[in-house]
């Protein structure tokens, strides 16, 4: 199966079970990523990563159960504070270079300072994944990479839906720190936001 990209063609290939992702010999660039996107006529999602177009699965319930529980606490603090928390609709880059080959879309992410007007953010302070068996992979090896050379970025978050476990890389002075909780009263604390929820809060009706 393939897409039509300009002069070009964008093979459909099965990476995993319910994870596919589009390629062309070339790295995709942010530009040519968003015009694709502007194309389509469903509303499937897609990402960009080291330069190739990743097609989203759709959410489980429990993934945006796990979501909610996190985002909604973290967007009421957050909004005293002043900074902005978006759930599975902002993309990220790195900045506003559209040759960049990386456009991510996080399930939560937060950024401080005013309104924007364009439809990416190049500051977040925070990201939180939510992983799946299909993602998992593609989250933590090259989105993470990433993640972590965003120079705002101070905490990422991984959340698996299939066990209670929260995999937090903190930036610290000497580079990012991995920090792994699995008890409902571990905490996740975003220090740079003044910002602690216990896993038992995240996965608050969620069968485990």
């Amino acid at each position: 199966m393939t897409f039509a990209f300009g002069a070009a063609n964008l093979e459909l290939i099965e990476k995993k079970p319910m994870t596919t992702a589009l390629r062309r010999p070339e790295p995709v660039t942010i530009d040519a990523f968003d015009t694709f996107v502007e194309a389509q006529a469903d509303t499937t999602l897609f990402e960009l990563v080291e330069g190739v177009i990743v097609m989203m699965t759709n959410p489980t319930e429990v993934h945006e159960q796990i979501a909610g529980n996190i985002g909604a606490p973290l967007k009421l603090a957050m909004d005293a504070r002043g900074c902005r928390t978006y759930q599975s609709g902002m993309r990220v880059q790195r900045s506003d270079n559209m040759r960049e080959t990386d456009k991510a879309r996080p399930d939560v992410v937060v950024r401080c300072g005013a309104v924007g007007t364009k439809a990416y953010i190049t500051d977040p302070l925070v990201v939180v994944e939510v992983l799946s068996p299909s993602t998992i992979d593609v989250d933590r090896g090259p989105k993470l990479d990433f993640y972590k050379s965003l120079p705002t970025i101070r905490h990422i978050a991984f959340i698996y839906q299939d066990q209670m476990r929260a995999e937090h890389y903190r930036r610290g002075e000497q580079g990012f720190e991995l920090e792994v909780s699995k008890h409902p009263e571990d905490a996740l604390h975003f220090e740079a936001v003044e910002f602690r929820i216990d896993l038992a809060r995240i996965y608050f009706d969620v069968a485990i």
